[in-house]
């Protein structure tokens, strides 16, 4: 979990690269940018759910709480490098032990944090507006927050509010990640004995990330609809950043808006809010 796993497209495209290294498989084409379908007529109702992506176990991806509402998880450049000097044998080996060190990291961090992301979301949401309901629907959206701690290249923790949202079934069926960036980075250390300080601050900041990811929503239901015709389209641009595989992972996503700090974009799995200060932007005038 993109993120706070590696998202779907990326764990494919690392998949792939390492079949191919073994002559075994060629890789499908990339998806498609999707954008979260808002109905014209009425608002969005949103339900606090538990999608399997964030809950159920994943490779290189441990659960610091018992809620399974902190999420950590390793980025994964690694394995693609070792595949390249090693081979596809060498690039599995690598995976197995990235899998073994995520687990030995959360293993000091476990029940050590004390936020609660689901809460913290919903207080946020209430504050925005949005439409919620206490059980789902065939016409409502399923949204599960939950901190993402993400061990970039560097070493360093890099944390970020996200929410996974998911409506719709069968072939009408979306699914998609909103994630904001924190801005603060931690060492393993810190936040295996996190000080009250630190806990203050990551809570903090994370009620902050939900609220911009509220209110980045709410936006987007009322500019969704009241979309001109003449509004310009994204600008497509080519990135790398340590929340997402570190400087060798290079992404290509859609501009939205950016500030001297933050710069939000659309990417193959959703909606990011990416520091630009750990961002590596391969296009100019972005």
């Amino acid at each position: 979990m993109i993120g706070f796993e590696t998202p779907a497209h990326r764990r494919a495209a690392g998949a792939c690269a390492l079949l191919a290294l073994a002559g075994l498989t060629a890789c499908a084409a990339p998806p498609s940018y999707r954008n979260r379908p808002v109905a014209a007529g009425a608002p969005s109702t949103f339900v606090l759910a538990h999608a399997a992506i964030v809950k159920d176990p994943r490779h290189a991806t441990r659960h610091l709480d018992d809620t399974k509402t902190i999420v950590y998880a390793q980025t994964q450049g690694g394995s693609l490098t070792a595949g390249l000097v090693f081979g596809a044998l060498g690039a599995l080996a690598n995976m197995g032990m990235v899998d073994s060190q995520t687990g030995l990291d959360a293993a000091r961090m476990k029940g050590k944090l004390r936020l609660e992301p689901r809460q913290l979301f919903l207080d946020a949401a209430i504050r925005q507006g949005l439409e919620l309901a206490d059980v789902g629907g065939a016409v409502r959206t399923g949204a599960t927050p939950y901190l993402s701690i993400t061990k970039s290249p560097s070493g360093r923790l890099v944390a970020a509010a996200a929410v996974q949202l998911e409506q719709g079934s069968g072939a009408d069926r979306w699914s998609g990640l909103y994630m904001y960036q924190l801005p603060s980075t931690y060492s393993l250390d810190e936040l295996a004995r996190p000080s009250e300080d630190l806990q203050r601050k990551l809570a903090s900041e994370t009620a902050q990330g939900f609220g911009e990811l509220a209110a980045f929503l709410a936006n987007e239901e009322a500019g969704r609809k009241e979309a001109s015709a003449k509004a310009s389209p994204e600008r497509e641009f080519v990135f790398s950043t340590e929340l997402l595989g570190g400087a060798e992972h290079l992404m290509r996503a859609r501009l939205i808006e950016s500030s001297q700090d933050v710069v939000w974009c659309r990417t193959f799995d959703g909606v990011f809010a990416l520091r630009r200060s750990s961002m590596k932007i391969r296009t100019r005038g972005i």
